[in-house]
């Protein structure tokens, strides 16, 4: 089959490589409908994520029709239309049954390397799916009216979005702040409307505020400079964000956002790091009782019925954000323009 393959140096390729097969009585093999380029898979070619073998399936997000399963397999048949989950929980230990899936002791994740379990992605014509009964979900009932590109972000960013906003525990009279106008930042807003008193979304890309500001309202995102400090206190009257959302993954974002909570504030961190350090007066934090929470991998399992099920009733419209649709040929070109911030998202058909 066709794949997009990690051929070192930074570099993806189109290639043919082995079909998977079942491997686990717990598998299923599906044939790749819709799938797309993430942030996570730059990070893969920029070394932030180290771990990715010359020659491994890139790509995590997709959508698809199940062509054979393991023995074991219960809840899907043969035949059906599903979406898949970048993480792979295993649904037996204690933090799956606390549905705290992504601190599976036995998490792995797809196509992102060694250090995830080392599992071929989803940028392919087919993918291997362990795990299937948990990892899979069915797009049937409410769920069947969705496109496979409505759907496809589900097993992604947009749950993360809405991971990222439960753990916000965002209240009425909130002022929460999101840095970072990607897609993860853009629906993490979205999942908040609604549900505290004002959304601001920061970027320092013109064309990302812009587009945001289209797609949640003009009051919402802001152009900002080395410094945002000056643009929350303008628009919260000086008092500052209740929570301030680190969306980047990047150590000054990390310390711009410290600055822009008020006492008693919190700072959620939805960002990816590696061996990233940052230096903080904990004695400062400490006397304005700071609160900092770092995310780990999005809990996907645990929010994408709320998700879905808010694309199915038409509150969010998670295409609005793809900017490219190419054949998995095209993949290279894809991530280019992904890498040079010419596209939001780019989807891939193979």
């Amino acid at each position: 089959m066709k794949a997009v393959v990690y051929a070192g140096d930074g570099r993806v390729e189109v290639d043919s490589v082995t079909d998977p097969r079942i491997q686990e009585s717990t598998d299923a093999i599906v044939k790749v409908a819709r799938t797309a380029i993430c942030g996570s898979d730059l990070h893969l070619l920029d070394g932030k994520t180290p771990g990715m073998r010359e020659g491994s399936v890139i790509g995590h997000e997709f959508v698809g029709v199940i062509t054979d399963l393991g023995s074991e397999v219960t809840r899907h048949a043969q035949g059906t239309r599903v979406l898949g989950s970048f993480l792979i929980a295993c649904g037996s230990c204690t933090a799956c049954a606390a549905g705290r899936f992504n601190f599976c002791s036995n998490r792995r994740a797809l196509g992102l390397g060694t250090f995830t379990g080392d599992l071929d992605g989803a940028q392919a014509e087919y993918v291997r799916v362990p795990g299937a009964d948990l990892n899979l979900k069915l797009l049937d009932g409410a769920l069947s009216g969705l496109s496979d590109e409505e759907a496809l972000f589900g097993g992604d960013i947009l749950t993360t979005g809405f991971y990222a906003a439960e753990l916000a525990e965002p209240e009425p009279e909130d002022v929460i702040v999101i840095v970072g106008a990607g897609p993860v930042g853009l629906f993490t807003a979205a999942a908040l409307r609604g549900r505290c008193a004002r959304v601001i979304l920061l970027d320092r890309d013109e064309i990302r505020v812009s587009f945001a500001q289209e797609l949640l309202g003009q009051d919402t995102a802001f152009l900002v400079g080395e410094d945002p400090h000056p643009v929350v206190a303008r628009e919260t009257g000086g008092e500052l964000a209740s929570v301030a959302i680190d969306a980047v993954g990047s150590v000054d974002v990390f310390k711009s956002t410290l600055k822009l909570v008020r006492e008693g504030g919190a700072v959620v961190v939805i960002g990816v790091y590696g061996a990233e350090r940052v230096e903080m007066s904990m004695g400062r934090a400490w006397v304005r009782g700071l609160q900092v929470r770092f995310s780990g991998m999005g809990n996907i399992h645990a929010h994408w019925d709320t998700a879905l099920m808010t694309v199915a009733k038409g509150g969010i419209d998670p295409t609005r954000l793809i900017t490219h649709r190419l054949s998995l040929d095209d993949a290279v070109e894809g991530y280019r323009a992904f890498a040079a911030r010419e596209a939001t998202k780019v989807v891939l058909t193979p």
